[in-house]
């Protein structure tokens, strides 16, 4: 069975905005967030596009930018799912996440305070399609 765990980022600042676990890490979830958008940053400054996925601490990561609400999404599992299968359980968290919140960009931008609480209850919508995957 898939273990993802699941990062929505605020592309800029890292801020994670939601962030679901179904595996442990040994290490604190923001400074897990702030890494993996430092290296997406970086990747964009030097080689002019982000991260798609990378192999890393025994995981495989797959990187998803919106680049309309600046949103970053970050999927990571074991090495035995594939790339593919991993972009695609994300990208459906990605297109529902925006529906629910970002469905019209005017009114993203202006839903974006800092307040990361109002995007909890999106915890649950994650939970429902990992049951079926």
């Amino acid at each position: 069975m898939s273990r993802i765990n699941i990062w929505v980022l605020e592309s800029d600042s890292g801020i994670t905005l939601v962030y679901k676990a179904y595996m442990e890490f040994p290490v604190n979830e923001d400074l897990v967030s702030g890494l993996l958008t430092a290296l997406n940053q970086f990747t964009i400054v030097e080689f002019k596009q982000g991260i798609e996925s990378i192999e890393m601490g025994g995981l495989r990561w797959v990187y998803i930018q919106d680049k309309e609400t600046n949103l970053l999404f970050i999927g990571a599992d074991s090495k035995q799912v594939k790339t593919d299968m991993l972009r695609a359980r994300l990208d459906v968290i990605r297109h529902k996440f925006i529906q629910e919140f970002a469905g019209e960009k005017a009114r993203w931008q202006g839903k974006w305070t800092g307040n990361v609480e109002i995007y909890r209850p999106f915890e649950k919508i994650i939970d429902e399609y990992y049951t079926q995957w």
